[in-house]
């Protein structure tokens, strides 16, 4: 079914509101609690280890429901209506603490981080699961993931390279709320270009059991997720850790640290569209894995940069692998979709958007106890500026070596996702 531009266009904002809060939230969240309100960073990371956990289990069944038969407004887009503002709210009171002890802040932030990804989770999982259904040529499909880049990618510059920045100037609080209504607004119209079959709605959804034990029969979906874990451990390191590294390791004003999340993803842009013709030309499998490559060697940069220059040209040289990651994981996801469509007869965006989301949302806790580990065992100290040795290249290791070894896992596993497509 061929699609108006308008529409495409339409739906493919909601990856601006999507990726400005996650992205944001990534980046200053622990940041703004640890170096701003002193809240022990160990401490603040074990409490979003059990977190993470417990909050990867509203990902599969946020997947389950969006997957059942609903109301005559379709089966996903009812829950984006209700959750999108709820969604931003949140980011907002999550940079408004109130005045109390360290030990309370504690608890006010795995809680309002608890409700913000609740919400994110309902919001992005129910828009992300109209993608495959809605667009099932391969070119057109193709050309949405690579266009919802181009705003997610805006999404990116302001939550990554500007989250800090502003809240260093404007005020965090003033941060939150102008990102949080901005975030909800782009999901809203989203909805304007976005549609469903009624067709798939009438078919009865599977069980749980028997959906999950079809989930992880598909071959595909195995060796694409555990990719796709690590690549998003990967990024969400990089948002993370960045924040530390150019406050520590190199230091960098507001303006060049904008300058270098900024070049990541200024980059990454024009070349969405680039990876996009390497995936229909070659396959979109190939494409993640040339991307995948060109990142971990990227990132040794990390390791040896010593300039403001030399961060900002290594950011410069990740947009152009980030922006293949950014294209083609929904792709790959929406090609596992339709071969599980195939096999199944039946439409469950949901179902494998809620078990990809609840693995990463395990990766989530991960990155929280890799954290835990550096803030306990090398000698950070949040009241001085400048750290030891140690911590210094602890921070050099998280982005430039640990990362690296990610990613190579991640290759073998995208070798056998493509022998996976290559056998059929």
């Amino acid at each position: 079914m061929k699609v108006p531009t308008w529409k495409m266009a339409a739906y493919s904002a909601n990856q601006l509101g999507v990726n400005l809060l996650w992205q944001a939230f990534n980046t200053v969240a622990v940041f703004y609690y640890v170096t701003v309100l002193k809240v022990p960073g160990a401490t603040l990371s074990e409490g979003l280890i059990a977190f993470g956990i417990i909050n990867a289990f509203f990902n599969l069944a946020a997947g389950y429901a969006s997957d059942r038969p609903s109301t005559r407004w379709g089966r996903r887009i009812p829950y984006v209506v209700a959750t999108a503002l709820p969604f931003g709210l949140a980011f907002y009171f999550l940079f408004r603490p109130p005045a109390v002890s360290a030990s309370a802040l504690i608890v006010y932030f795995v809680a309002l981080t608890f409700l913000f990804d609740f919400f994110f989770t309902v919001t992005t999982l129910n828009i992300m699961a109209l993608f495959p259904e809605m667009y099932q040529e391969p070119r057109q499909r193709n050309f949405v993931s690579a266009l919802s880049q181009v705003f997610g990618i805006a999404g990116l510059i302001l939550g990554v390279a500007l989250s800090k920045s502003l809240g260093q100037t404007i005020g965090w609080s003033a941060m939150a709320l102008a990102f949080g209504l901005l975030g909800a607004a782009s999901v809203y119209v989203a909805l304007l270009g976005s549609f469903e079959n009624p067709v798939y709605r009438a078919v009865p959804a599977l069980p749980l059991k028997q959906a999950l034990t079809a989930t992880f029969s598909n071959r595909r979906f195995v060796h694409y997720v555990v990719a796709s874990f690590l690549i998003q451990l990967v990024t969400t390191m990089l948002t993370t850790i960045a924040a530390f590294y150019t406050k520590y390791v190199v230091p960098l004003s507001a303006l060049d640290y904008s300058l270098f999340m900024g070049a990541i993803f200024v980059v990454a842009v024009p070349v969405s569209f680039v990876w996009a013709k390497i995936a229909n030309r070659l396959s979109n499998a190939v494409a993640a894995l040339l991307s995948t490559a060109l990142c971990a060697v990227t990132l040794t940069a990390f390791l040896f940069d010593r300039s403001a220059l030399s961060v900002i040209v290594t950011g410069v040289v990740l947009g152009l692998s980030i922006s293949g990651f950014l294209v083609l994981l929904n792709v790959l996801l929406a090609d596992v979709i339709d071969y599980d469509a195939q096999r199944t007869g039946q439409r469950r965006e949901g179902m494998y958007l809620g078990m990809n989301g609840f693995i990463v949302r395990i990766g989530l806790s991960v990155q929280y106890a890799i954290m835990a580990v550096f803030f306990s065992v090398s000698g950070f100290n949040a009241a001085r500026t400048v750290q030891s040795v140690r911590a210094v290249w602890g921070f050099r290791i998280l982005l430039g070596a640990l990362p690296v070894v990610f990613l190579i896992i991640a290759l073998i596993f995208l070798v056998a996702y493509r022998q996976d497509t290559q056998r059929a």
